[in-house]
């Protein structure tokens, strides 16, 4: 999470923490390697902040899925996307076994 933090705090928000946004690879000294790609749903500092809300809906943060939050009146924070990272760590305990 840490590079996450570092491009949220220059201005680029991901919108979009998921399970298919993670890749994970090992390296030759067997450490392995997270990454959070797919930025396309992505927003700037210089974005239009409509009302759309974007993202896997099983992994957003809930106060973004509530009736407030579709009318425009809840700002994407960056504790949204905290929210998406545990579901996923949820998910992905919940989902697989032995690898």
């Amino acid at each position: 999470m840490p590079g996450h933090y570092a491009i949220w705090g220059n201005i680029v928000h991901h919108h979009n923490i998921s399970p298919s946004n993670f890749m994970v690879y090992m390296t030759a000294d067997g450490q392995y390697i997270g990454v959070l790609n797919d930025f396309n749903l992505s927003s700037t500092g210089d974005s239009p902040s409509g009302q759309e809300r974007t993202g896997t809906v099983p992994f957003m943060a809930i106060e973004l899925l509530t009736k407030e939050a579709i009318e425009g009146k809840v700002k994407h924070l960056y504790q949204h996307d905290v929210e998406s990272f545990l579901w996923v760590l949820t998910w992905v305990s919940l989902h697989y076994q032995k690898g």
